[in-house]
């Protein structure tokens, strides 16, 4: 009887160190979920410790636990390698975005309550605990099986016809046995190893930027017209390829089109590839202004090296002003020399003192209020080129501030009703459903940019609004699209032949496929506003 007691015992801990590197994630949520998936480190450690007995006896305590804190290490990396994807939307870079999680833990820090951060805290460092005490009793469960010569021999056994049946659906064509297992975990570490070898040497990076010279536009079809880039945060085309967003966000979409259409301007719209998901909008933002494809941490570092021309030095070769409105921006910021603007509106600079609203505090109606009652309404100046990378529609999507009709008000002691604000701050995250948190951002999103045209239509702007990224696939689902809506706003009408020709649609509903990527935009916008913009006809 204690024979059957302990082969189940056996089996039970094989099962739970297995199950503890091939697990699955239930998305869109952080937890996961077992699947009926081999682990080929579990083969190979079982088989280690078998063998190991025959040829050298026990294995002591020490040893044990080294064991133990291997398999936790190999399971949170199973864990990251499952959950990273699908709820940032893309793997883990850790050598790169390891700079970016004391930012990330300050902004979750700040969006909860005290003893909802302290819960989830000491919830990590139990559940850490448990399972290294966990799997430290299944492999001593498994070293005690290993005395016995018939119960040695099974795991052997078990776990070399693992092996082998890995090995030979790896090598053949046909046989397809390697579909049985889960992606070995020390992948996630190889991988994790060539991104640091990668950024260190350069390896990987080719002479891209010296392959794509500067382009050259005169920009004089646009004839002194104030030109504004507007990067509005995780607008993605989710908002157009889901059913419930398309919904949700359908009257949105159509009271701005009638706005536009109200106020006399035209528009015109287009899909785009985004070079990162979920987040990294620099990435974005870089690949536009300087019509150079960058999609990783190290492509950017390098393109900073380089005198690649922005779009805003064209722009201040055609005698404008180059200005950067940059509210998420809280510390020194080497890149602004870079891009050569004239003045960069960070957060300080907008000295903003109204009502926080989550980590990046600072509303981007306020923002652009601000910074057109500064430079913006004067008369008498150089045109502007304005680069304005949004932040109110960042995750975590909340607390959201209320969109006001009366944008000058935002600029006072009082920018909203007292019930209104309170409102607004009270409407928490729903952490296990962001959906209704994203929709109402870019609702706000929308709204902004309606109010946006209404106050600069006197000047006759040219207003392009691009989605940097799609949102986190929590809210844009499994394999997403990384494609975001791209909308080009004028007055003058005949500024947009050109972008009708390539392909954009009237209105601000796009049409599919994408029309290219980003860097490809950059190249579309510079001769469309040259002279000579017929030559994209050929």
């Amino acid at each position: 009887m204690f024979g059957w007691l302990q082969a189940f015992l056996v089996l039970f801990a094989v099962s739970a160190l297995n199950f503890s590197l091939s697990f699955h994630n239930v998305w869109p949520t952080p937890w996961i979920q077992l699947r009926p998936e081999l682990s080929v480190e579990m083969s190979a450690i079982l088989l280690l410790l078998a063998v190991r007995r025959t040829w050298f006896g026990g294995t002591q305590v020490r040893a044990q636990q080294i064991m133990a804190i291997t398999f936790v290490i190999l399971a949170l990396g199973r864990y990251a390698d499952v959950i990273a994807p699908a709820l940032y939307g893309r793997p883990i870079n850790l050598y790169w975005d390891a700079k970016h999680f004391p930012r990330v833990a300050l902004m979750i820090l700040d969006a909860n309550e005290l003893w909802l951060i302290v819960t989830i805290v000491l919830g990590i460092i139990v559940g850490i605990t448990a399972l290294f005490f966990g799997l430290w009793w299944a492999i001593t469960v498994i070293i005690k099986a290993t005395e016995k010569p018939l119960l040695r021999a099974s795991l052997i056994g078990l776990a070399a016809s693992a092996l082998t049946l890995y090995v030979v659906g790896m090598t053949s064509r046909t046989i397809t046995t390697e579909r049985w297992f889960s992606v070995p975990v020390s992948l996630t570490y190889i991988r994790q190893l060539n991104f640091i070898y990668d950024a260190v040497t350069g390896h990987s990076v080719n002479d891209q930027f010296a392959a794509q010279p500067n382009l050259s536009s005169d920009l004089s079809r646009l004839e002194g017209k104030d030109a504004y880039l507007i990067f509005l945060e995780s607008y993605g085309a989710v908002v157009f390829d889901t059913l419930d967003h398309d919904k949700a966000l359908a009257p949105s979409i159509d009271a701005l089109a009638k706005n536009v259409e109200k106020d006399g301007w035209h528009a015109v719209t287009a899909l785009y590839e985004s070079p990162t998901f979920g987040g990294a909008s620099w990435l974005s933002h870089a690949t536009l202004m300087t019509g150079t494809w960058i999609t990783t941490q190290h492509e950017y570092q390098l393109l900073l090296t380089t005198d690649r021309q922005t779009l805003a030095k064209y722009f201040q070769n055609a005698g404008y002003r180059a200005v950067a409105l940059m509210p998420g921006l809280k510390m020194a910021w080497p890149e602004g020399a870079f891009y050569n603007y004239n003045k960069i509106w960070d957060a300080a600079s907008l000295k903003y003192r109204g009502p926080a609203f989550g980590w990046w505090e600072i509303p981007d109606q306020y923002s652009f209020a601000q910074f057109y009652r500064a430079e913006g309404h004067k008369r008498n100046r150089r045109p502007l080129f304005t680069f304005f990378a949004t932040i109110s529609s960042h995750m975590p999507f909340a607390p959201m501030p209320p969109y006001q009709s009366d944008w000058w008000r935002v600029l006072s002691s009082t920018p909203y009703e007292e019930e209104t604000l309170s409102n607004a701050l009270q409407n928490s995250l729903d952490w296990s459903n962001f959906q209704p948190a994203y929709t109402t951002a870019i609702k706000y999103d929308l709204e902004l940019l309606g109010g946006l045209l209404r106050i600069t239509a006197d000047q006759n702007p040219i207003v392009i609004a691009v989605g940097d990224h799609q949102p986190p696939s929590l809210v844009a689902g499994a394999d997403a699209r990384w494609v975001t809506p791209v909308h080009i706003f004028v007055r003058d009408e005949a500024l947009l032949e050109p972008f009708t020709i390539s392909g954009f649609q009237r209105g601000l509903r796009p049409a599919r496929p994408a029309l290219g990527r980003l860097d490809e935009l950059h190249t579309l916008l510079l001769q469309s506003f040259d002279s000579s913009w017929q030559a994209i006809r050929q």
